[in-house]
């Protein structure tokens, strides 16, 4: 996932792990990239970002999309990963903003 910074103009890359289980919360790079034991949320900086790409390796056999959630709260938004392949030629870009301390979660849906 790729955030930037409304501000400062920063972009926030960020690692996801999809382990690709109904239900099961997304996991956010806590420092050492993401894997199983990383933090379930990713906490935007001291400063307004806006999620712009989200680019997924391959798709996933049980699930189909990540239903996204801020301070514990549903969108209404999912990230569909087939749309979101890095093989894709155009990925559509992304518009959803966080201010600064949300916590931004995706739930993996099938």
């Amino acid at each position: 996932m790729n955030f930037i910074g409304r501000v400062s103009g920063r972009n926030y890359p960020v690692d996801v792990y999809l382990s690709d289980v109904n239900g099961a919360l997304a996991r956010f790079d806590g420092g050492g990239g993401a894997s199983t034991t990383s933090p379930d949320y990713w906490a935007a900086p001291g400063e307004p970002v806006t999620l712009l790409d989200f680019a997924i390796v391959a798709g996933m056999v049980d699930t189909t999309k990540a239903e996204i959630t801020v301070n514990g709260r549903s969108t209404g938004g999912f990230l569909r990963y087939a749309m979101h392949l890095t093989t894709a030629a155009m990925r559509p870009l992304q518009s959803i903003t966080l201010r600064p301390g949300a916590t931004f979660r995706a739930i993996q849906r099938a």
